[in-house]
C-alpha cells in the first residue's frame, strides 16, 4: 500500500506491522461448535466450517496476547520471515487431534471469483484462552476458531495482487513522541481515504507508573550500593596506606617527589584492579541476567529473551563495564589522594617520628 510507504518516512517510527483480519474455511478438519446468541438457519455451504484468520508478522505483539486474553501453550509465535505457518487454539487442536509440526489446510473464505487458492500451513504453536466475542451466527465468531498466520502467505491464500491490510500497527522508538507522531500521521489525511488513526497505548499507560516507581527504587538502590562501595573502598585503601606510612616517610627522606610517590601508589591500585577485571565482567553479566529473569519472569517470554539479548549483548556489556571500571579507578585514585593530603602535610621527620 502506498500509504504505508508514506508513513515509513516519518521519523520516530521503529516498525510498521501490517495486519489482515478475514475469514477462511477449513477443508479437511472441523471447527469448534457451540451455542450462540444468534442462530441462523440460512447458512450456505460456503458459510459453514469457517474460521477467523488474522495474518500478521509477529503474533506475540497482538493485543490478544499482550493483554493475556490468549496465552501460548506450545510451540512458538508467528515471526517475521515465516511462510505458511499457523497458530491454532488448543480446543481446535484437540477436536482434530492436531499437534505442533502437523499440517492444516485452508481455503479462502471471502474472495472474488476463483482468485484465491488452497494452502497447507504448518502448525508452529498452540494457544489457549478466550477473547471478547461478537456473534453473527458464523462459526468464525468463536475464540476457539481463531487462527494466526504469517502475513506473506495470506496474499497467496486470498489471491490478492496487492498487499491488503485491515490494521497497521506502528511501534515507536520512544512512547513520549506519540502525540507528535500522530500529528505527523494526521497531516497525511488518511481519514479521507477511509482509515482511522487510534492510539493503542493503554497497556503502556497502565504500567508506566509502576515502571517509574520501580526505576526510582532501582536508582536509589544503585546509589546506595555505590556509596557503600565507595566507603568500603576508601576504608580499605586507608588501612592499606596506613601500613605503608613508614615507607612513604623513607621515600620522602631520600628525596623522592610527592607526585612520584602518589603515582606509584595509584599504579599499584590499577595493577591490582586489572587482575579482577575478567572475574568481575563474568560475574556482572551473570548477575544482570539473573535479575532480569527474576523481574520479567511473569511477562512474555519472547519479550524476555529480547530484553536479555539486548542487556547481555557483548558490545553493550563491554561499554557499560568500561564506564564502571573508569569510575572505579577515579574513586580509587581520589581515595589515595585524600589519604595523602593529610600525610604530605607532614615532613619526613614528623612522619617517621610519629611511627616510633
Amino acid at each position: 500500500m502506498s500509504q504505508l510507504d508514506d508513513l515509513k518516512k516519518i521519523k520516530g517510527l521503529e516498525k510498521i506491522s501490517p495486519e489482515l483480519e478475514t475469514i477462511a474455511k477449513l477443508t479437511d478438519k472441523e471447527v469448534v461448535t457451540g451455542e450462540q446468541s444468534i442462530q441462523r438457519d440460512d447458512l450456505t455451504e460456503a458459510e459453514k466450517n469457517l474460521i477467523s484468520l488474522i495474518a500478521l508478522e509477529d503474533s506475540s505483539k497482538d493485543v490478544s496476547f499482550t493483554s493475556s486474553a490468549f496465552t501460548l501453550k506450545e510451540g512458538r509465535h508467528i515471526q517475521k520471515g515465516d511462510s505458511k505457518k499457523i497458530l491454532i487454539h488448543e480446543d481446535l487442536a484437540k477436536k482434530n487431534n492436531l499437534k505442533v509440526g502437523e499440517k492444516i489446510s485452508l481455503n479462502p473464505g471471502q474472495v472474488e471469483g476463483d482468485s484465491g487458492q488452497r494452502l497447507d500451513y504448518e502448525i508452529v504453536g498452540i494457544f489457549s484462552g478466550q477473547k471478547q466475542e461478537k456473534f453473527t451466527g458464523l462459526s468464525s465468531d468463536f475464540s476457539e476458531n481463531t487462527v494466526y498466520t504469517d502475513y506473506e502467505s495470506s496474499r497467496t491464500l486470498l489471491g490478492n495482487k496487492e498487499d491488503q491490510v485491515t490494521t497497521a500497527r506502528f511501534y515507536l522508538e520512544n512512547p513520549k513522541d506519540m502525540d507528535s507522531i500522530i500529528q505527523e500521521v494526521e497531516k497525511l489525511s488518511l481519514e479521507n481515504q477511509g482509515f482511522q488513526v487510534e492510539k493503542e497505548n493503554k497497556a503502556f499507560e497502565q504500567i508506566k507508573d509502576s515502571v517509574s516507581t520501580f526505576q526510582t527504587f532501582l536508582q536509589i538502590f544503585l546509589y546506595g550500593i555505590m556509596i557503600a562501595g565507595v566507603g568500603a573502598l576508601v576504608l580499605v585503601l586507608s588501612l592499606w596506606l596506613r601500613e605503608r606510612v613508614y615507607e612513604v616517610g623513607i621515600l620522602l627522606a631520600l628525596g623522592k617527589g610527592k607526585i612520584a610517590i602518589f603515582s606509584q601508589f595509584c599504579l599499584e591500585v590499577i595493577l591490582v584492579s586489572l587482575a579482577a577485571i575478567l572475574p568481575a565482567f563474568v560475574a556482572g553479566n551473570a548477575i544482570t541476567s539473573y535479575l532480569l529473569q527474576t523481574v520479567l519472569a511473569g511477562g512474555d517470554q519472547a519479550a524476555l529473551q529480547d530484553t536479555l539479548a539486548k542487556a547481555t549483548n557483548l558490545s553493550t556489556s563491554i561499554l557499560s563495564f568500561g564506564e564502571s571500571y573508569v569510575f572505579l579507578l577515579v574513586i580509587s585514585c581520589l581515595s589515595v589522594a585524600l589519604c595523602f593530603i593529610f600525610l604530605f602535610r607532614k615532613s619526613p621527620k614528623e612522619i617517621l617520628s610519629s611511627i616510633s
